[in-house]
């Protein structure tokens, strides 16, 4: 049982082999061992280790939870090739299962066939930075600035990445801080070359140049998306 596949739905996004003494991580970040860009994963959301032959998974305190046999579960829980392990729309299971098909690995997935949970999967490879030559300055992408308040970080990039969440939880990609924000207040999702937002149900509000919105904006340079007394500026 040294491999095992991440799926989704009947599709198998990743697989990967475990040693003994060793720890795979999985989230969002590009930190993790295993990078899902999803708006349902957080930035760490699982892990999955190998002690003497027996293998363990822990949620990485994540907002959604981690699952086996449909029981939610904290750190260390033992897991056989028997056992169902989920984690948002994923699944984690034994290679084994899936008999001897070569797997299906699954770049991306559209948005327009999938649920908004699901809208952005993409197994991450971590790329090295490029430079840009000697005596040009690389221009600046796509990105969100703080204007007023104390959210976390400053400014955030937006090329590279197809999804972002924006809220209270110490887990979102910016912090906002606030009385009524919403542990997950809005995502931002690409859509070919336009980035969405779209609010949650939050007792704050979400606003667009001071007016409300409760359903799908296309962000344009200079819009002004204010959260309680944070202030974010679309570049």
């Amino acid at each position: 049982m040294a491999d095992w596949t991440i799926t989704l739905h009947d599709t198998i996004i990743k697989t990967f082999s475990i040693r003994e003494g060793q720890t795979i991580t999985i989230g969002r970040g590009k930190e993790c061992d295993i990078s899902l860009d999803n708006t349902a994963i957080s930035r760490q959301h699982i892990s999955i280790s190998m002690n003497s032959g027996i293998y363990f998974v822990s949620d990485m305190g994540s907002t959604n939870g981690s699952f086996v046999n449909g029981k939610r579960i904290d750190v260390d829980e033992p897991v056989s090739e028997n056992d169902t392990i989920t984690f948002g729309k994923f699944s984690l299971t034994p290679a084994s299962r899936h008999g001897e098909a070569t797997p299906k690995v699954a770049n991306s997935v559209s948005v327009n066939t999938m649920d908004l949970d699901e809208a952005t999967v993409f197994v991450g490879a971590k790329k090295p930075p490029q430079s840009a030559p000697q005596g040009r300055v690389k221009a600046a992408g796509p990105r969100l600035t703080v204007v007023r308040g104390g959210a976390s970080p400053q400014t955030l990039a937006l090329g590279g990445t197809n999804s972002i969440k924006l809220g209270k939880d110490p887990g979102c990609d910016m912090v906002i801080p606030g009385w009524l924000v919403a542990k997950t207040q809005a995502y931002i999702i690409r859509r070919e070359t336009a980035f969405i937002l779209i609010p949650q149900r939050s007792w704050a509000g979400t606003y667009i140049n001071n007016t409300k919105i409760s359903a799908e904006y296309t962000l344009r340079p200079g819009d002004l998306i204010s959260i309680r007394g944070t202030t974010l500026r679309f570049d």
